[in-house]
């Protein structure tokens, strides 16, 4: 657990000093997320997510030791002043909520589930899921958050079920 905290640190270090370029310029952004799932590209996804009738900003995340690219949703509710990240695979999901200047993942509501609550209980690594409930608390930028979903992401999934991605 210790070991995967510096990780993590180490992680979040790297990001906020090596994130190569913003995606709103239209370009990648790379780094790496210190875990099997090696570096990972964030771009902006030719396809997007649709929720109630409504284009979501989507983009592409990829990790150079995954096949399966993730497809990660933003919707923003300016009334609860709240962002919410839909993180999405054929295989998995869950989703990362910034809400009063705090950043973590949560369940998927039922609002956005597409695959069954019993399959992601049975992939989802609880202890990274309590560890992960609260990554930051100061307000950080799009750019920033989607740097920390690629590196946090990847420990949500169960090492047996990590193989299948």
């Amino acid at each position: 657990m210790k070991t995967k905290l510096v990780l993590l640190s180490i992680c979040i270090a790297i990001l906020s000093m090596g994130a190569t370029a913003k995606i709103k310029d239209g370009k990648a952004m790379t780094g790496n997320s210190l875990t099997e799932f090696g570096k990972y590209t964030i771009v902006n996804s030719d396809s997007p997510m649709i929720h109630d009738n409504e284009v979501l900003r989507t983009y592409e995340l990829t990790y150079e030791n995954v096949t399966t690219p993730v497809r990660i949703g933003v919707l923003c509710e300016d009334e609860k002043k709240c962002t919410t990240f839909i993180v999405r695979t054929d295989e998995f999901e869950i989703e990362y909520a910034c809400r009063n200047k705090v950043f973590g993942v949560k369940k998927m509501e039922p609002r956005f589930q597409e695959l069954p609550k019993e399959e992601m209980e049975l992939k989802l690594d609880k202890v990274a899921y309590y560890a992960q409930r609260v990554i930051c608390q100061n307000k950080k930028s799009e750019d920033d958050l989607l740097g920390l979903i690629a590196c946090y992401f990847p420990d949500l999934v169960k090492d047996e079920y990590q193989a299948s991605f």
